[in-house]
């Protein structure tokens, strides 16, 4: 018989599996899991047609490829979000972030030069320009704070746990080190869901293809979309 003391252990895998259980039901998971599929499914109609697929169509390529990459970015950032790592999640977020507005540039150019720039790694413009641009009437003082927020979360900044300290009434701070579902996860899990529908109907516009319930997919969003502004207290919830 060992005279090895009993440690306590954490389970994380448990913690992880009852965060999802209850994501996995939340009304803007379900609408990022629609969204993600439909642009799935677009992307595949586009790749079974002939758009894009002759030499030298730089955006066509291009905008098949952000989409590709937009998909992909969107499916790790909810199951990250859905696990309870949220600032980990919102480090991929970033990801979403910047594919999304590489992809807005692409396509707001009818010729191929902005296309061929992004396919030769040579962007037309900046990250953070493009970024701004997507979001014209947004102040960019905003945008810039929200970029920086979310690479902080990508880096190993310590303001990306920071943010998530709690403070008691002797001013003593303490950090979540586990996993946990916030507001945040609710808002940034519909973000995802927006910028796949947002890609979907571009690229369904651009190659020609169906949509699946497009219609409907932006009706639920928009209703989730009035819960969370309520649940957050901003106006014209």
């Amino acid at each position: 018989m060992s005279d090895e003391p009993k440690r306590e252990q954490v389970s994380l895998g448990e913690h992880e599996a009852q965060l999802r259980q209850v994501a996995f039901r939340s009304r803007e998971y379900v609408a990022a899991d629609w969204a993600t599929s439909n642009l799935a499914s677009v992307i595949q109609h586009a790749g079974g047609s002939d758009w894009g697929s002759e030499a030298g169509q730089c955006r066509e390529q291009a905008i098949a490829f952000l989409s590709v990459r937009l998909l992909r970015a969107c499916r790790a950032a909810i199951g990250v979000l859905a696990a309870g790592w949220e600032t980990e999640g919102m480090g991929v977020v970033r990801q979403v972030v910047e594919i999304n507005a590489r992809l807005c540039e692409v396509a707001a150019d009818k010729t191929p030069a902005t296309g061929r720039r992004y396919l030769n790694g040579k962007p037309k413009t900046s990250i953070g320009e493009a970024i701004r641009a997507v979001t014209p009437e947004v102040d960019p003082a905003t945008v810039g704070a929200l970029y920086r927020a979310l690479s902080q979360d990508a880096h190993a900044d310590a303001g990306g746990i920071m943010r998530r300290a709690t403070v008691d009434d002797d001013l003593r701070a303490s950090i979540t080190w586990g996993p946990e579902h916030t507001d945040d996860t609710r808002l940034f899990t519909l973000t995802c869901a927006s910028f796949a529908a947002e890609a979907a109907t571009r690229l369904a516009v651009e190659a020609g293809v169906e949509h699946p319930n497009r219609d409907a997919l932006s009706a639920y969003m928009q209703a989730v979309e009035r819960e969370i502004a309520a649940a957050r207290g901003w106006p014209d919830a």
